[in-house]
């Protein structure tokens, strides 16, 4: 890219310097043509004086030219002349006039007459000629020398009058563009530039009331995310306390229903062990929603801790294997595990937990089916997957089905129980990881969940690999 040039020789360049080649070329022609019409004038004159002397001449052939040839050495100021001479065919020679200490100009004509030819010479003074001309050029000298000095006036007032203030009004964008008051120049310039002032020191108040307003919806905006703070850190308390007071006081009747319903199974009739069947069916329905009740509060609320551990693949596959397991069989589902040597980096607790929640849904959606569990690596990661070979999801619905009580099937007959919770708590269990929960799936060709984890760092591996303890394995039912 080309450097751009500086205004003001822009300008000159545009503006003054094509005005000022054009008067020069015009005082130059005005010159030449003014030294021309000197040197045709004297030529003239002199050819007009030679034709009166000639005809003098030819009318008196019979008597002397002297006193002719005096008369033509009358002064002239324009041409003075020298020397006359005439050359008659007999061979006499006439002249007036001495000759000169400086060679002049010599002009000649020829005389017819009847006894042969003659010719005339006139030798002519130039100097004057030349003085009136040497005048001329200083006159065209000295016009050019004013108009070059108007030139570099031109300049220096462009200077003054136009860079100067265009630079105040550049420092003082350049100020306002920083949020800062300008110095507005108040000395003396053209309207334009008066006007453009003016419209800075209306901006800089503008910018000035803005910058007020601003810090006052600054002030509010503090206060108000500081109420908003104490308000969402009392909302977290009371949700804490809510879940504490539901734990205590709901889970506890629960389970002692649940025990009184299996003490009353003993000695009833069929038609009562149905019932207490139906009982226990309600009861275990009611426990498991309330789980995921609390599940989903308890990780809105933030009060569960991430404690960051290494630990292998097999560890958090044989976390909830078994519950799974039974969960499988009870489907007619086929469950396989790969890739349990990866080693991983990460809240094991909370780990699997997220892989419990996946690995139920897809047993859930792919009855008779398969479900396989692996983990992958992945780069600096390592990925574990849940695929089944069920149904499949639209991709229209595969953003809600991370919603809360979000079922996609909706008659009687495709219900599989459950409340459309396990992938909302899947989803909110990712982002308490710090990972995500990724979807590839399509109409009748199954789907797959997966999410990745850091692997364990190679330090941690080799200094410390079997030493970390144990996560404490739940069996979730």
């Amino acid at each position: 890219m080309e450097p751009r040039p500086h205004l003001l020789t822009r300008l000159f360049i545009d503006v003054v310097l094509p005005s000022t080649i054009a008067a020069l070329a015009l005082i130059l022609a005005l010159c030449v043509q003014q030294a021309h019409n000197l040197g045709e004038r004297v030529d003239s004159a002199i050819a007009l004086r030679m034709a009166h002397l000639a005809g003098e001449l030819t009318g008196d052939e019979g008597g002397s030219p002297q006193a002719a040839l005096d008369r033509a050495l009358l002064l002239d100021k324009e041409a003075p002349v020298l020397k006359v001479e005439l050359h008659r065919p007999d061979g006499s020679l006439w002249s007036s006039g001495a000759a000169p200490a400086q060679a002049g100009t010599t002009y000649r004509s020829e005389l017819g007459g009847h006894g042969g030819s003659s010719w005339l010479s006139m030798q002519i003074d130039t100097r004057p000629l030349r003085h009136a001309q040497g005048m001329v050029w200083l006159l065209g000298t000295l016009c050019a020398a004013g108009i070059l000095v108007l030139a570099w006036l031109a300049r220096v007032s462009l200077r003054h009058r136009v860079l100067e203030p265009l630079s105040h009004v550049q420092h003082a964008v350049h100020e306002l563009v920083n949020a800062r008051p300008p110095q507005i120049d108040v000395s003396p310039v053209s309207a334009e530039f008066e006007d453009i002032q003016q419209a800075l020191q209306r901006l800089s108040e503008l910018q000035e009331a803005q910058r007020r307003d601003w810090s006052a919806m600054q002030h509010d905006n503090a206060v108000e995310a500081l109420d908003r703070l104490r308000q969402s850190q009392a909302a977290t308390r009371s949700k804490s306390q809510f879940i504490a007071l539901v734990s205590h006081h709901f889970r506890q009747p629960l389970q002692a229903l649940e025990l009184f319903a299996a003490g009353l199974d003993q000695g009833v009739t069929d038609e009562q062990q149905s019932l207490f069947q139906q009982m226990r069916t309600s009861i275990g329905a009611m426990t498991r929603l309330l789980d995921a009740l609390l599940e989903i509060s308890r990780l809105d609320a933030g009060v569960i801790a991430v404690k960051p551990v290494g630990f292998t693949a097999a560890e958090l596959f044989m976390r909830d294997r078994t519950s799974l397991n039974h969960e499988a069989a009870r489907h007619q589902v086929t469950l396989l595990w790969r890739g349990s040597h990866h080693q991983l980096h990460g809240d094991a607790d909370v780990a699997a937990s997220l892989l419990y929640q996946l690995a139920s849904n897809a047993i859930a959606n792919a009855p008779q089916g398969r479900v396989l569990i692996a983990a992958r690596r992945r780069g600096q990661c390592v990925r574990i997957e849940v695929r089944d070979n069920g149904p499949g999801i639209a991709v229209i619905h595969q953003q809600r089905i991370f919603e809360e009580f979000v079922q996609l099937q909706t008659s009687e007959s495709d219900r599989r129980g459950g409340y459309g919770l396990g992938l909302a708590i899947a989803e909110r269990l990712a982002r308490l990881l710090g990972t995500r929960i990724g979807l590839r799936s399509e109409p009748g060709r199954g789907s797959t969940f997966w999410f990745d984890l850091p692997r364990m760092p190679v330090m941690e591996r080799h200094t410390n690999p079997h030493k970390h303890p144990a996560p404490a394995w739940r069996q979730a039912g």
